[in-house]
């Protein structure tokens, strides 16, 4: 019996693929904890020197080697890898028309700030 498969191009960001409501930061964390491991692997660190260098807990090193980066925040994973002496750039380009929602415009045509939940004109 062979049975035909459906191929169905992924968006390149799997968290997004499986409807996470947080997928842009899930997958930006994902990518610096790569970057981090890679940096630890091509140095060959054990995860005791990686902590000492890094100022993180070893218990940490081990978490973010096994994909475990709850309670790891954006900033924290840029400062590990500042500390192993690698600059991060983030770029930002525009998304496809189609999917940015047009801006809500006040009748004074003040829009929202994104900074606060009030009204800039």
């Amino acid at each position: 019996m062979t049975e035909e498969l459906d191929l169905i191009r992924g968006s390149g960001n799997v968290y997004r693929d499986l409807g996470w409501p947080d997928a842009e930061v899930r997958q930006m964390r994902a990518e610096l904890a790569a970057e981090i491991l890679r940096e630890l692997r091509e140095r060959r660190l054990s995860q005791r020197k990686a902590a000492e260098i890094t100022g993180l807990a070893q218990p940490d090193i081990s978490r973010i080697k096994n994909a475990d980066l709850k309670g790891f925040s954006i900033d924290r994973l840029v400062t590990v890898l500042n500390r192993l002496n690698q600059h991060v750039e983030i770029r930002v380009t525009s998304a496809a028309r189609e999917a940015i929602p047009p801006v809500s415009r006040a009748e004074n045509g003040s829009t929202p700030s994104p900074f606060t939940d009030r009204w800039t004109g």
